[in-house]
C-alpha cells in the first residue's frame, strides 16, 4: 500500500504541471503554478509543490510538534512520511515524494527508501546534495537550488558557496579569474593558454609594480602583471580594460557589448564598433541600420534596405543575410565594398574610377597564372583549381573566392569531410555524402548511425545496433538514446510517455500502450497483480480505476445517465450537464 500512496502521489503532482489555467470558482492556484480543488486546501496534506495550499490555514487542534490528519487526529510529527501510514485516512503518508526528495524527484522508492531520477542537477538517496559542477543547497526544495559553478573554464567543481577548487590552467581565485604568480595572461578568457610564464630568466621580489605584481626578471621588469594589467611596471590597463592602473588603481572591463575588443583608457569609451553599431558602448545601430545592439550579437543590426547595406551599389540584396547581388558602379564583394580589379577608390563613401589596367599576370589573373594576354584581358593555363577567361573562379570541385588568390579555392573533399567530392562553388553545401553522412557539411550521420563524421574517414558512422534503447530508437549519440519511439522517453527509452502505460525495457513497439482513460485523464498506471492499468488524475467529479464514476463523496451526482453514456456527466451544484465535456 505504501507503494501505491507513493504512486499516487506522483500521479497528483503531474496533473499539476499539466493544468490549465485555474477556475477561481473552484480552484485554488498554487504560488508555482498548477491548480488543486478548493476543497483540498488547509487539508493537512501538502499538494501544491511549494506547499502553498497549507500556507495561512486556520490554527490547527493538534499539538506543536504533531501532525493534524485529513480526519482531524492527529499522530507525532515524526511519523509523517515515515513509510507506514499511521492517520486513519493514510494522509501522513500522502505528499512525502515531494518532501523526501525535496522537491527534486516525483519518483521514491518506499522498499529502498531512495528516490530516484533526481532532477535539477542533484543527486544522493534524497536528492539532498548537488551534482559535481554545481553549488548550493538542495535543501531549499526550489529548481534553482543548484547553480553551475563559474570558473572560466578552468575548474569543473566548486564549493557549497560557489567558490571555485582546483583551478588548472596556472590560475586561481574565487572565480579562477587571475592568472597564478610566475604567469600572465587574461584568465576570463576560457581558455587553457589563458595564462602563460611570465619569464624564463630568474626572477626576483620587487614593489615597483603599482600593487599589481610583486615579481620581477632580472632587468627590474614586472612579471604576472595582476588585475588586468600590464606593461613594464604593470602601469597601464590590459587590452579591454579601462582605467587608471597606477598607484593600485583597478581596472574595469570594457563594456561594448562584444561589438568592440578595446575601449578608451581614460574613460571606457568603446573603440571602433564593428557590426554596425555606434555610440559610447557600442550600443547603438548605426544610422541606416535597425535592431538592438545591447542584444550583443553580431548580427543585432541589419540593414534598413538595400541603399545602406550595398553602399548605393545596388538595390538588390538580403538584409537578413547581408549579402547584395548585381553590385554596379564597378563594385563587388558581398556589400558591393570593394572595387573590381582595375579601378580604385572608396567603394564604401564613393564610387569606383577606372585606374591602370593591370600590367602584368599576376594581377590580371589574380594570382593563379603567368600566362595572359593583357591587352585582351584573357589569362591561360589557370592553376590552384581555378577557371574562367580571368581564373575568376573555382573549378568543378572546389569551393571558395577564387579573387582572393592561390588559396581562395579549397577542395570541396576536405570542405565535406572527406564524404563527398562534389559540392556547390560559391557556397561549399556538399552533394551526394557518402559513407552514411549527411550534413550541408556531411558533418553528421545518418538515422540508424553513430560516430563523428569530422574525422574524414570511411568508417566514421557505424550502425547504433548497440544502442542501449531497449530497441526504441537507433540514434545515442554519446550512449544517450535520442528520438525515442513508440512512445518511449527517457535515457535509454526506458520510460513510457505520459498517457501511456507499460514496460518499456520489453524491446517490442508495443511495449507502451495508450491509457483508456479519456477523456477525464491522460495518466494511468499498471499495478502489480492486475491485468487491467488503473487511471490517475481523474477530473474533479469523476472517480473510479477507469474515471468512469462519479465521486459522490465529494458531492457530484451522476447525470444524463452518467460518464459512461455518450452526454452523460458527473456534476455538482446543477441538473444540466455542461455543454462541453472535459477531453
Amino acid at each position: 500500500m505504501t507503494l501505491l500512496w507513493a504512486v499516487l502521489s506522483l500521479a497528483c503532482l503531474a496533473v499539476q504541471v499539466a493544468a490549465q489555467p485555474c477556475d477561481p470558482a473552484t480552484e485554488f492556484e498554487c504560488a508555482s503554478g498548477g491548480c488543486i480543488a478548493k476543497a483540498r486546501r488547509c487539508n493537512r496534506i501538502f499538494e501544491c509543490l511549494d506547499f502553498s495550499d497549507e500556507d495561512y490555514c486556520p490554527i490547527a487542534k493538534c499539538k506543536p510538534g504533531e501532525f493534524q490528519c485529513a480526519t482531524g487526529d492527529c499522530v507525532h510529527g515524526v511519523l509523517r512520511c515515515n513509510g507506514s501510514p499511521d492517520c486513519p485516512d493514510k494522509s501522513d503518508e500522502s505528499g512525502c515524494v515531494k518532501i523526501l526528495c525535496h522537491g527534486h524527484s516525483f519518483i521514491y522508492n518506499s522498499v529502498t527508501r531512495t528516490c530516484l531520477s533526481c532532477q535539477h542537477n542533484t543527486q544522493g538517496r534524497n536528492c539532498d546534495t548537488c551534482k559535481p559542477g554545481f553549488y548550493g543547497n538542495a535543501k531549499i526544495g526550489s529548481k534553482n537550488d543548484c547553480k553551475q559553478c563559474s570558473c572560466n573554464g578552468h575548474s569543473t567543481t566548486c564549493d557549497i558557496t560557489g567558490k571555485c577548487t582546483n583551478c588548472g590552467h596556472n590560475t586561481e581565485g574565487e572565480k579562477c579569474e587571475k592568472c597564478r604568480p610566475g604567469f600572465r595572461g587574461d584568465a576570463t578568457k576560457g581558455t587553457p593558454t589563458d595564462c602563460k610564464s611570465s619569464s624564463t630568466g630568474p626572477t626576483k621580489t620587487c614593489n615597483t609594480c603599482n600593487g599589481h605584481s610583486t615579481t620581477c626578471d632580472a632587468t627590474g621588469k614586472c612579471v604576472n602583471c595582476q588585475d588586468n594589467t600590464e606593461g613594464a611596471q604593470c602601469e597601464k590597463c590590459a587590452k579591454g580594460w579601462w582605467g587608471v592602473a597606477t598607484s593600485g588603481g583597478k581596472c574595469l572591463k570594457c563594456i561594448c557589448n562584444n561589438h568592440a575588443d578595446d575601449c578608451e583608457k581614460a574613460g571606457g569609451k568603446c573603440l571602433n564598433c564593428k557590426d554596425n553599431t555606434q555610440g559610447f558602448f557600442c550600443n547603438q545601430c548605426a544610422t541606416g541600420f535597425v535592431g538592438t545592439a545591447t542584444d550583443g550579437k553580431k548580427d543585432s543590426c541589419k540593414a534598413a534596405n538595400c541603399d545602406v547595406l550595398c553602399y548605393k551599389h545596388s538595390t538588390t540584396c538580403n538584409v537578413n543575410t547581408g549579402k547584395c547581388t548585381n553590385c554596379k558602379d564597378n563594385t563587388e564583394g558581398d556589400r558591393c565594398d570593394k572595387c573590381k580589379t582595375g579601378f580604385t577608390g572608396n567603394p564604401t563613401t564613393g564610387v569606383c574610377t577606372a585606374g591602370a589596367k593591370p600590367t602584368n599576370c599576376a594581377t590580371l589573373c589574380y594570382g593563379h597564372s603567368t600566362t595572359c594576354n593583357v591587352p585582351a584581358g584573357t589569362c591561360s593555363n589557370c592553376q590552384h583549381n581555378t577557371e574562367g577567361p580571368r581564373c575568376q573562379t573555382c573549378k568543378p570541385g572546389y569551393t571558395g573566392d577564387a579573387t582572393k588568390g592561390p588559396t581562395g579555392c579549397k577542395s570541396c573533399l576536405d570542405n565535406c569531410n572527406k564524404h563527398s567530392s562534389t559540392c556547390d562553388k560559391s557556397t561549399g553545401v556538399c552533394t551526394n555524402c557518402q559513407h552514411q553522412t549527411t550534413g550541408s557539411k556531411c558533418e553528421k550521420c545518418i538515422a540508424g548511425y553513430t560516430g563523428d563524421p569530422t574525422k574524414g574517414t570511411s568508417t566514421d558512422c557505424k550502425p547504433t545496433a548497440g544502442c542501449p534503447c531497449n530497441k526504441h530508437s537507433s540514434t545515442c549519440p554519446g550512449g544517450v538514446c535520442k528520438n525515442c519511439q513508440h512512445h518511449t522517453t527517457g535515457k535509454y527509452c526506458e520510460t513510457c510517455d505520459t498517457g501511456y502505460y507499460g514496460k518499456a525495457t520489453g524491446g517490442t513497439p508495443n511495449d507502451c500502450k495508450k491509457c483508456p482513460c479519456s477523456p477525464r485523464s491522460t495518466m494511468c498506471i499498471l499495478l502489480p497483480g492486475q491485468s487491467a492499468p488503473t487511471c490517475m488524475g481523474c477530473k474533479d467529479g469523476y472517480a473510479g480505476s477507469n474515471c468512469n464514476q462519479c465521486d459522490t463523496a465529494n458531492g457530484f451526482k451522476s447525470l444524463g445517465g452518467g460518464p459512461t453514456v455518450p452526454g452523460g456527466c458527473c456534476a455538482r451544484g446543477t441538473d444540466v450537464c455542461p455543454a462541453t465535456v472535459f477531453g
